[in-house]
């Protein structure tokens, strides 16, 4: 029985270091993918900061020379094509994003994010019914237990990301 012992410290310490390293290549991976949505972003901005600026100064000039009337209706106008700008930057924001997680897919760590994602998923869904998932052609995969669900693909992680640094997007804005 003593013989066991050693073997399953062994073991311990040899399981505590391959989570310890995937821990940190998912680090790595997340450091990586950050710097790439800020770059995303510094160069999004800019064009924003430039389309911004080119229709405020259109409009400025529409609205000096139509009646005050035809004002409110220039404002609106412009207020719409600053919206539709910042659609824009961001629709190319998520398409430069989803192109570079793509790239996650040929990432030797890829596989060790997925395993991680998974134990994550499963330890959220519980033990009240067996857990499934489905892999997704386009990454990632659907973690299933009963009627509940945990969407793990690549797009809705891309998505949680870029929802989780909304302060960082407005900053496009202002």
């Amino acid at each position: 029985m003593s013989g066991n012992a050693p073997s399953g410290v062994a073991l311990q310490a040899v399981r505590r270091a391959v989570l310890d390293q995937a821990a940190a290549e998912a680090e790595s991976l997340r450091v990586a993918a950050r710097a790439r949505a800020n770059e995303v972003l510094t160069v999004a901005g800019a064009e924003a900061d430039l389309i911004v600026a080119r229709r405020r100064d259109a409009a400025d000039r529409l609205a000096e020379a139509e009646q005050r009337g035809r004002l409110a209706e220039a404002r609106a106008e412009a207020g719409a094509v600053l919206l539709a700008a910042r659609r824009t930057v961001l629709t190319e924001a998520r398409a430069a994003a989803r192109t570079a997680a793509t790239a996650l897919l040929d990432d030797p760590r890829y596989r060790q994010l997925l395993e991680r994602l998974e134990a994550d998923a499963r330890r959220r869904l519980g033990d009240q019914a067996p857990v499934r998932t489905v892999a997704l052609a386009d990454g990632g995969f659907i973690a299933q237990a009963g009627a509940r669900q945990i969407d793990c693909s690549l797009d809705s992680l891309l998505d949680r990301c870029l929802e989780s640094l909304g302060p960082e997007l407005e900053r496009l804005w202002r």
